[in-house]
């Protein structure tokens, strides 16, 4: 993802470094498109969930990002499953033992939070990718700062 590119730059870089970093991101652009439409081996949720995001994701990720994606919404299902199973069987079965769907939910919200972080949905992935397109603008020139005003 372009965004991507610019968070992982953190570090003073040269003008050529700059240059080649700044190609790399052209290249991204200009890369493949990710499919709009969900991928059929999604369920009705994780497809729902594939189309909200493409909507708000659509420039910052590529075809080298949909499967990322998709995974991340057949996880987010899987989640909303096993909420539905804990809300209908409690978290406590009539065994006394705990509902399988809670140790099930609380794995698949770890691998959630981490695909959420490589796509950017996290808040803090969001600020770190800003922070450092932030400190990517070129300071050096006294005037540029005028011109922004």
């Amino acid at each position: 993802m372009v965004r991507q590119v610019m968070a992982v730059v953190n570090k003073h870089e040269t003008k050529e470094e700059k240059a080649i970093r700044q190609e790399a991101i052209k290249s991204i652009k200009n890369g493949p498109k990710i499919n709009k439409k969900p991928p059929t081996s999604l369920d009705r949720v994780g497809k729902a969930e594939y189309r909200r995001l493409i909507a708000l994701l659509a420039d910052s990720v590529s075809a080298l990002d949909e499967n990322i994606l998709a995974t991340y919404c057949a996880t987010y299902s899987a989640i909303v499953a096993c909420q539905k199973a804990i809300k209908s069987d409690g978290t406590i079965l009539d065994s006394g033992k705990i509902n399988p769907a809670v140790k099930q939910m609380d794995a698949l919200t770890k691998t959630l939070r981490s695909l959420a972080n490589d796509l950017g949905l996290t808040p803090q992935a969001r600020l770190k990718m800003a922070w450092n397109n932030a400190k990517q603008e070129d300071n050096s020139d006294p005037f540029k700062a005028l011109v922004k005003s």
